[in-house]
């Protein structure tokens, strides 16, 4: 028994390695997980009564619900944790006040768009953001506001920011690193996809069909030709990582 165990570890050792210098997912899982449905819920009042009937539960990674999973091993739990972008009233803004790598003013959000670059920021967003998501039991992380840096690289902003869509990519990577039996989901960050594809365990599709325009103040409908662009980016990171799950989430008024 103990010789076939040996065996099984070198090989699971083997294929990572492998995997590692052919480019491919670095992922190692017994199976890829049945997600039929899924839930996206930032509050703490529901309770396993609602939740326990979905497959995966993506929580507030610090005020959510308590994490009880059913008989079954389900919901798997992933908590939110913004990367691109910092809250005033995150309880990490008093650490992060002032600091040059907050950079540009999100009016809608009363938030902060900082410089991923910054090592400064990446030493505050694993001890006190990442880690604590992980401290608190879930299964994984949901990474959010990737476009928000995206966004900073645009147009004129390129040259400025070189270097933003390597310093995702990198966080990306050395969550997996650190927490290589955890789940990693990321919103968006279409762009980055084929360069993260392989770290990470889903993907959301958020905006797909409807997204908030602020001139408008309300929803409305993608374009066509937008959302062919962004169903092709999608392709390409499915073609990195077969096995990368795809979420879908719109809105509504």
């Amino acid at each position: 028994m103990g010789k076939l165990i040996g065996i099984g570890i070198i090989i699971v050792l083997f294929i990572s390695i492998l995997a590692f210098w052919l480019g491919r997912p670095i992922i190692v899982r017994a199976e890829k997980p049945n997600i039929k449905n899924w839930l996206c819920y930032y509050g703490n009042r529901f309770g396993p009564d609602i939740y326990s009937r979905f497959d995966l539960a993506v929580f507030n990674g610090i005020n959510h619900p308590p994490l009880i999973e059913g008989k079954n091993g389900r919901p798997i739990f992933l908590g939110y944790a913004s990367v691109g972008e910092l809250e005033k009233s995150a309880p990490l803004w008093h650490r992060a006040e002032g600091k040059p790598f907050l950079i540009k003013k999100n009016e809608f959000w009363d938030s902060w768009i900082v410089d991923v670059r910054d090592e400064a920021w990446q030493a505050l967003l694993f001890k006190y953001v990442i880690a604590s998501v992980f401290e608190r039991g879930f299964d994984g992380i949901f990474l959010d506001t990737f476009d928000s840096s995206l966004d900073l690289i645009r147009g004129d902003g390129e040259n400025k920011y070189k270097g933003t869509r390597a310093a995702l990519v990198e966080i990306t990577k050395r969550i997996r690193k650190e927490y290589p039996d955890k789940y990693i989901a990321v919103n968006r960050g279409f762009p980055i996809l084929p360069d993260i594809a392989r770290y990470i365990d889903f993907v959301l599709a958020e905006d797909l069909y409807s997204f908030y325009d602020d001139s408008k103040a309300g929803y409305v409908r993608v374009q066509p030709e937008t959302r062919d662009i962004l169903l092709k980016q999608i392709e390409e990171g499915l073609k990195v990582n077969p096995d990368l799950i795809v979420l879908s989430l719109d809105y509504a008024e």
